[in-house]
């Protein structure tokens, strides 16, 4: 589903003319359904809600209130609406309000990366209702709704996926010229994206502006992790997906959900947002979109924090079928079969492998039956060794006990072997 939105001023009368749709929309069908975009006219105080679901119509229109003063937002207290492309992170219901924001509210994202880059200023712009008659252009800065409006597009909301694009006054423009414009920003991801998988440090940073140095500190450890994933047998590739175009004052705002695909599985990396420059279509700036302060401060990459689980989750299926096997050798007193799951260096309670196999060697000898099963695993990654956990039940024909066994593994002979194992009991 793709929107584009332009801030050029033109006449509602335009709408008419079939060729003509609302810039900031592009007819898509996603197969997912329809999905909206919410646009302000300040000049009209005028709301509308957009429907896209391969074609394009409006839903609904309602009145709103912006700021009491005229013009887009450019410093904290000067009461008035930003002008630009937002989505919405968080909604507060009416318990958790003050009464002046009506039954709900929606915070956006302003200001957004570029409002920092322009050297915009104030936080917390709200969609939300109110507690007294709806009057023009009456607000501190927020967009304001009756509460029964506020009630109703709130079911047509999606927490970091809705923008709202608020203008002063909408423009129309030919449906042929907005097909050109996702086909080339499509394109250029395309490229974008085998350059990430298969280029070189400077063929990725040539989608990007030579006045905007991304940051690219995570590109060596990318480049190891995507050396190794080549060379193995199964499929790998990044994608992003649901792809969301928008465009306002020359800037194309372009929202993904970023996948990693390897293995046949699907992970999650991380909502994409770019900012590209509408003339040579290269980006200007990139975030995460739904990342919290806290984690920008942390400089924590979705992208590379999923990249570093792929060994991890790929592991853990291999990681528990080799500790089945050992359970139920363990189980079945195979003493031969037990020690083949532990590495030639294992050591544990001042025993070496040689010792512990003739400790659990006299243990089988001593007990009728042995059982010996596991649950709540968890596998963690620490350099190239793997620290696993679980929830230990032990029976035999003397006592029962329950304990978390933990257990540091290592590759041998290309497969996992205990390193180092306790057990403590619960």
């Amino acid at each position: 589903m793709m929107f584009i939105s332009s801030g050029a001023a033109a006449s509602h009368d335009e709408a008419a003319n079939s060729e003509q749709i609302p810039d900031m929309l592009i007819p898509l069908d996603s197969g997912n359904g329809a999905e909206y975009a919410i646009v302000v006219e300040k000049e009209t105080q005028q709301l509308f809600l957009y429907a896209n679901d391969g074609t394009v119509k409006e839903v609904l229109r309602m009145n709103c209130s912006t700021g009491k003063v005229t013009g887009a937002k450019a410093v904290a207290g000067d009461l008035k609406t930003p002008e630009g492309i937002y989505f919405f992170i968080k909604e507060h219901k009416d318990k958790d309000l003050g009464p002046i924001y009506g039954t709900r509210a929606f915070p956006t994202d302003y200001p957004n990366l570029l409002d920092h880059i322009a050297g915009r200023t104030g936080s917390e712009i709200w969609l939300h209702g109110t507690n007294k008659p709806l009057k023009v252009r009456d607000s501190s800065g927020c967009v304001t709704l009756e509460n029964s409006d506020i009630d109703t597009i709130a079911k047509y909301i999606t927490l970091n996926r809705t923008p709202i694009i608020i203008v002063k006054k909408l423009s129309y423009g030919p449906f042929d010229v907005k097909l050109e414009a996702k086909t080339s920003v499509l394109n250029i991801f395309s490229e974008w994206k085998d350059a990430l998988e298969n280029g070189t440090y400077h063929d990725y940073l040539k989608f990007y502006d030579p006045e905007y140095l991304p940051d690219i500190s995570w590109w060596s450890e990318w480049n190891k992790i995507r050396k190794t994933i080549h060379t193995a047998p199964e499929p790998f590739s990044v994608e992003l997906e649901n792809i969301l175009i928008i465009k306002y004052n020359g800037t194309y705002v372009v929202l993904a959900d970023q996948v990693i695909n390897f293995s046949g599985r699907e992970i999650q990396a991380g909502i994409r947002k770019f900012y590209l420059t509408e003339d040579h279509f290269r980006i200007i700036g990139e975030e995460y979109q739904g990342m919290s302060q806290a984690r920008r401060d942390k400089q924590d990459n979705p992208f590379m924090m999923a990249c570093r689980n792929l060994g991890t989750k790929e592991d853990k299926h291999e990681i528990a079928n080799m500790l089945d096997d050992w359970l139920k050798a363990w189980s079945s007193k195979d003493i031969q079969e037990y020690g083949n799951h532990y590495a030639s260096d294992f050591q544990s309670q001042g025993m070496n492998l040689k010792a512990w196999l003739r400790h659990k060697g006299r243990l089988n000898k001593k007990y009728k039956y042995i059982r010996v099963s596991k649950e709540k695993l968890v596998v963690k990654k620490s350099k190239q060794r793997r620290v696993v956990s679980f929830v230990q039940k032990y029976e035999s024909n003397a006592f029962k006990a329950v304990g978390i066994k933990q257990l540091i593994l290592k590759r041998e002979d290309g497969q996992w072997k205990i390193y180092r194992e306790t057990w403590k009991k619960i």
